[in-house]
């Protein structure tokens, strides 16, 4: 076989090969991020209480009309959101407040602990939690004795809701998150594919260039 031949074939093997290479690093790593949305699942549910939550305290608050339960982790007989995962959630609770002087306070509890308080004047009640929790972590809202809101049957003014915004170092939104931050925008995650894929082809025409002054000086 004359050196021509050989060179080429040379360079048409080494494109090959890291061709191959810079390929697989970002499909890997889009595998590993599926795998593990669908190890996690997509856990969220929108539950609300029908009538009124009179001066009395209510612990849990027993939301008992289930709208939205996907993950099956809220529980409408005990009232108690149980988390089936670790991961970073998000939970919003409403509340149409009665009308009067009531001592409006209502809590959201993590494992029997006051995380956040809600409550005030106005018309609508709107309060969010965004908490950390492992798998098995109970969360619900309790009501506190002076307080009052109401709902009729259609008007679903007193909900609790909440939502698995990451798991398993994976956002939901894509991307990924790391301890003690919070979930990235999901440009960032494109942003670093981009970043990857083009790092990947200056180092595809290294090689070849290598390659052929390889073949150059076996020619001379």
């Amino acid at each position: 076989m004359s050196p021509i031949k050989i060179c080429s074939a040379f360079v048409i093997v080494t494109v090959l090969c890291v061709t191959r290479l810079v390929v697989a690093g970002p499909l890997d790593m889009i595998s590993r991020q599926t795998a593990a949305r669908q190890q996690g699942g997509a856990v969220l549910f929108f539950a609300s209480y029908q009538g009124i939550l009179r001066e009395i305290e209510y612990n849990p608050i027993i939301f008992n009309e289930v709208l939205v339960n996907q993950g099956s982790a809220y529980s409408n007989d005990t009232g108690v959101f149980t988390a089936p995962v670790a991961g970073i959630y998000q939970f919003v609770f409403t509340a149409q407040l009665c009308r009067g002087n009531h001592n409006n306070l209502w809590h959201f509890m993590v494992k029997g602990d006051q995380r956040m308080v809600s409550g005030g004047d106005t018309t609508l009640n709107t309060c969010y939690l965004m908490d950390e929790l492992k798998k098995g972590d109970p969360v619900w809202m309790k009501q506190i004795v002076g307080s009052c809101a109401w709902a009729s049957t259609i008007s679903k003014t007193i909900t609790f809701s909440g939502v698995l915004l990451a798991s398993e170092g994976v956002s939901t939104l894509g991307g990924k998150y790391g301890s003690g931050s919070s979930c990235p925008l999901p440009s960032l995650g494109h942003t670093k594919s981009i970043v990857s894929v083009s790092a990947g082809q200056s180092a595809t025409l290294s090689t070849v260039a290598i390659a052929m002054l390889l073949c150059l000086l076996l020619l001379d």
